[in-house]
């Protein structure tokens, strides 16, 4: 999906400008669907009072207890998170045994042979699939689950206030290369999962990573995951409302141009306090939920469609009291000095930085300087695409103790820095021993800043395992990063179209795990091109690439190329580590696109050796609770356990709302029904680690691609 613009980067028209200088808060949930009407406009909503945050450890222990499981624990950075998972039944399908007949076949010899291993401690460690037991499997009863559910909830006195269960499921498909489906039933459920939506008493949802309730039960029916996090919430007082007309024509600032705007009123959780927090928050406002509808004509079939904005929030009271304001001054050539003076809402605030220098999101402080950066090469530095005359964006998002969140920019003329690939003796040594990650932010410093922060800072944290290999934002985030050169590793002309995936420490195939954190279609992803101003991003003067299938693969601002990046992810060429890459984007993974064509069909092409990609099939979060959450994971640190790169994902959407989970990756035929695949990888140095499975070396008939997602309704439908 399409990501709103703020309204600071927008034309400075006279109504644009007033929309700056009022520094609209905007949250940071997305959710979807079609617009319901809730009754008559009301002129004044309840505040609510946190009469108690989260539950105790005895409380976890009793719901535990009822549920059957035997390691309950409260999450070690959240308070009163009740969180558990058995890693060894969350997700899981039918296992087989990797006999030495499989790891000695031609085929998985082959795909071991072609993995760059940096835990030399474990071995080569494939996921075994079988057609006969999967086809097998019974998913646990509906009923049986949401009773078990009710059940464990009333009997422990922890029935979560404004919550009513669903249930769903993960679901699991074979494709064949051609996109066939290889499973007869077409799609196979893992488990089945009780998810509570929230809805306070005057009927507004309730949403966000402090309303959350899920448990999830393996096919036998041994509970495979908890997650719990809630608040006792009271009315104490109400707020004035925004007149909704009046709302949307805020919103309309914050849209790409002539997006029709759909609003509706909601209440926004923020996460639980970080233990030991001396400020937990103590009371939730309304908020207007909204999304823009577009209007897009396809460069190829000349056929316009409708595309719909991530889903944004504004407060739907301007009442000092709860709704902090916020003033940003900057100045600054060759350095850039900045600082924001907050007023209202609740202290202590925290303060997130963007701009072009990736330190600034190492800041947060109320004030801060850096020097100003573009990303280049020797040989570049004459294109006028590179120039170091510059408009700077600065940014900052404050937040303050009961999660509300306000953001403001400012644009400067600058003489930036170019800022140099690292050298071949570091890129050599993280080649071959040092587990890396990377991040991809196209747009930053307007949007999603949060998200980037806490993927760098939780993926980077001390003594964890990983190491940072580049972080791109804003116009140095380029299309040609997911494109591999011709040749290999080398710098071609204009690499922002043609490729530089494996040049050096720039593109994606130069880490071992990457977050793209960008704006997406089930058809492709927003990106951006150097040079381009803050405010192209996601419009028609913006960078993108579309699915391997399609054509043109690049668009750079109104110009298109045809640039074939068919089996450019993975790590097969010189300087290729890619193993996961994880994209923050609505829709991508969805199962079909605009052309009708599954996931197989549209991203299969782009296997060069990529082991797992995940996704949305749906649009996705970029809030930062979310990214942290899936570093944490993935790292097993800050109270979590180390969980599989598709376990690790599934779980931290599940957990903060942040959309409907999705992952692909190839699997082999290696005899009539069974396959091998990368499906458990963990990441490198935290558990097992899969073969390195190139689909172009392999015959096609026995290429394939699973793919798993999830039915369970989210929270939010408009």
């Amino acid at each position: 999906m399409l990501e709103s613009v703020p309204s600071s980067s927008m034309p400075p028209d006279g109504r644009r400008r007033n929309a700056v200088s009022m520094a609209i808060a905007v949250a940071t949930m997305v959710f979807w669907h079609c617009p319901s009407v809730h009754g008559a406009e009301p002129s004044h909503l309840p505040v609510y009072k946190v009469l108690k945050e989260g539950f105790t450890a005895s409380e976890g222990e009793a719901l535990a207890k009822r549920l059957g499981v035997s390691e309950p624990k409260l999450s070690g950075t959240k308070a009163g998170v009740v969180e558990y998972v058995d890693t060894s039944r969350y997700l899981a399908w039918p296992k087989e045994a990797a006999t030495d007949t499989v790891l000695k076949s031609e085929h998985m010899l082959r795909a071991t042979k072609a993995t760059r291993i940096k835990d030399s401690a474990r071995p080569v460690s494939p996921t075994l699939l079988n057609i006969r037991s999967l086809a097998s499997l019974h998913a646990f009863d509906e009923k049986r689950a949401l009773a078990t559910v009710a059940d464990a909830f009333d009997k422990s006195g922890m029935a979560p206030q404004f919550g009513q269960a669903t249930v769903g499921h993960h679901q699991l498909s074979l494709y064949s290369k051609d996109g066939a489906k290889k499973l007869s039933e077409g799609e196979v459920a893992l488990d089945t999962e009780v998810t509570y939506r929230f809805t306070e008493s005057n009927g507004y949802p309730v949403f966000g990573p402090g309303a959350q309730a899920q448990v999830s039960f393996d096919a036998s029916g041994q509970v495979s995951r908890v997650y719990l996090a809630a608040r006792k919430l009271a009315p104490e007082g109400s707020v004035d409302i925004i007149p909704q007309k009046e709302a949307e024509e805020l919103i309309s600032q914050l849209l790409p141009p002539k997006a029709k705007v759909s609003s509706r009123l909601v209440y926004y959780a923020p996460p639980l306090s970080t233990a030991g927090d001396a400020s937990p928050v103590v009371t939730l406002i309304p908020w207007y939920a909204y999304y823009g509808t577009i209007s897009i004509r396809d460069p190829k079939s000349g056929v316009t469609r409708e595309i719909k904005t991530r889903i944004g929030f504004i407060p739907a009271t301007r009442d000092f009291k709860f709704v902090p304001r916020i003033k940003l001054e900057a100045s600054g050539r060759t350095e850039v000095q900045a600082s924001a003076t907050v007023e209202g809402g609740r202290p202590p605030y925290r303060f997130v930085w963007g701009g072009s220098n990736a330190e600034v999101s190492r800041m947060q402080t109320a004030a801060i300087r850096y020097v100003p950066q573009f990303r280049a090469d020797r040989a570049l530095l004459s294109d006028a695409h590179l120039r170091p005359e510059r408009n700077e964006r600065i940014s900052v998002t404050v937040i303050d103790a009961n999660g509300v969140r306000v953001s403001a920019s400012q644009s400067l003329a600058v003489q930036a820095t170019p800022t140099f690939p690292q050298s071949v003796s570091i890129l050599a040594a993280r080649g071959a021993t040092m587990p890396t990650f990377g991040s991809e932010n196209p747009g930053t410093p307007l949007h999603w800043v949060p998200a980037q922060v806490a993927w760098n800072q939780e993926m980077g944290s001390a003594g964890a395992g990983a190491t940072l290999s580049f972080n791109w934002s804003g116009d140095d985030a380029w299309p040609g990063d997911f494109i591999r050169p011709t040749p290999p590793a080398t710098l071609v002309g204009t690499p922002w179209i043609n490729g530089d995936a494996d040049y050096a420490n720039w593109g994606i195939d130069t880490a071992d795990i990457v977050l793209d954190n960008a704006d997406g279609s089930p058809d492709g992803t927003s990106l951006m091109y150097p040079g381009a101003a803050d405010t192209d991003y996601n419009t028609a003067n913006g960078g993108a690439i579309s699915t391997p299938v399609s054509n043109p693969d690049v668009q750079i601002g109104s110009a298109f190329a045809t640039v074939p990046y068919s089996g450019s992810w993975g790590p097969v060429g010189p300087n290729d580590t890619l193993e996961w890459l994880l994209l923050d984007d609505c829709d991508m993974l969805d199962p079909l696109n605009s052309a009708n064509l599954n996931v197989a069909q549209r991203w299969g092409p782009a296997f060069g050796g990529l082991h797992v990609l995940t996704g949305f099939a749906s649009p996705g979060l970029g809030d930062g609770p979310f990214e942290g959450g899936v570093a944490d994971r993935v790292l097993g640190i800050n109270g979590q356990t180390a969980q599989t790169i598709v376990q690790a994902w599934f779980n931290s959407a599940s957990a903060t709302g942040a959309g409907n989970a999705a992952a692909m990756g190839p699997a082999i035929e290696f005899a009539p029904g069974l396959f091998f695949s990368d499906f458990n990888d963990s990441f490198w140095g935290k558990g097992g680690v899969g073969p390195t499975i190139v689909p172009s070396d392999y015959p096609s008939a026995i290429v394939a691609f699973w793919y798993l997602t999830s039915t369970s309704p989210m929270q939010l439908q408009f």
